[in-house]
């Protein structure tokens, strides 16, 4: 398995202009380049994980990470392209938001200039390509998800160098649906994973009557997680959206997030490792898609 940061492609619809300059492999069959752009580099892998780069990027004590992230694994098709003269970075970004609004994709992400962080860090830390190395203000990015989600993840890195060379970097990962996410089997994954964005869903957790969860939920990979980092401590916090009032899904939520501590205390987690919280349908938010019932594990402190 390799594992790095993710930068993926957008899906556009077939724009070959009259000027395009297509030599050598051709076009994702999901997506064309910028019309009057050529292939100067086309690569892909099978069954790789990678972390989607959904946030702006940040150096922390020498290690460059973004503001957030999520984990796949999938096949991935990389391409940059090169684009001819007389066009802006701003052509390019605009063409490919016009595709994406048309496909009627997710956006995840977008930036430009600035708010990106270091065109250094995107270039070095999370491509791996120093050829995008650029002025900070002439970099955009992108990143979207498939409608209905888990299909695929999308995103581009335009940029103008300083000898004014317009780039564009695309990656598309399409996810095999018959594969479950390796932290469901992996508690060392799940571990990275909370460590670096400070919370995660817990896989595979599903509940039955009385909000217990279900004899089957899977609960041995979390066990194995707190044990492999003894000095971690946790937050179980529940979410729950549907039918009922605000007070009766906090109150089911807060009974789900006791419950799955419960199970890890029965199991020899020591109880001041864990606490419960139940928040109904006050966050939300996810980005892994049909989540109204998950469960997370919140870092609430680890002694490193």
């Amino acid at each position: 398995m390799q594992a790095r940061y993710l930068v993926l492609a957008i899906p556009l619809l077939l724009a070959g202009g009259a000027g395009a300059q297509q030599s050598g492999p051709a076009d994702h069959p999901l997506f064309s380049g910028f019309p009057d752009s050529g292939i100067s580099e086309f690569e892909t892998s099978e069954d790789v994980n990678y972390r989607v780069v959904l946030g702006s990027l940040q150096s922390t004590r020498g290690q460059v990470a973004p503001e957030a992230s999520e984990r796949v694994r999938g096949n991935l098709t990389q391409i940059l392209y090169e684009v001819s003269g007389g066009f802006s970075g701003q052509d390019v970004y605009d063409f490919f938001v016009e595709q994406m609004q048309l496909r009627g994709h997710r956006e995840l992400f977008s930036c430009a200039g600035r708010a990106c962080g270091s065109s250094e860090y995107w270039a070095n830390d999370i491509f791996g390509k120093r050829v995008l190395y650029g002025p900070v203000r002439n970099q955009y990015y992108l990143a979207m998800g498939s409608e209905p989600p888990g299909q695929f993840y999308i995103s581009a890195y335009v940029i103008t160098r300083i000898n004014r060379q317009l780039l564009t970097y695309l990656e598309i990962i399409e996810l095999d649906g018959d594969v479950a996410d390796p932290a469901e089997a992996d508690p060392t994954f799940l571990l990275e994973r909370l460590l670096e964005t400070g919370g995660v869903i817990v896989p595979g957790l599903t509940f039955g009557a009385n909000d217990r969860p279900a004899a089957d939920s899977g609960l041995d990979t979390v066990v194995e997680l707190l044990r492999l980092e003894p000095e971690l401590r946790l937050v179980v916090v529940a979410h729950l959206q549907g039918e009922g009032g605000l007070e009766q899904l906090l109150d089911r939520s807060e009974r789900r997030a006791e419950a799955v501590r419960q199970l890890l205390l029965d199991q020899g987690i020591e109880a001041d490792r864990l606490s419960a919280r139940g928040l109904g349908p006050l966050a939300p938010l996810c980005a892994a898609g049909n989540c109204a019932e998950r469960v997370e594990l919140v870092l609430q402190s680890a002694e490193q």
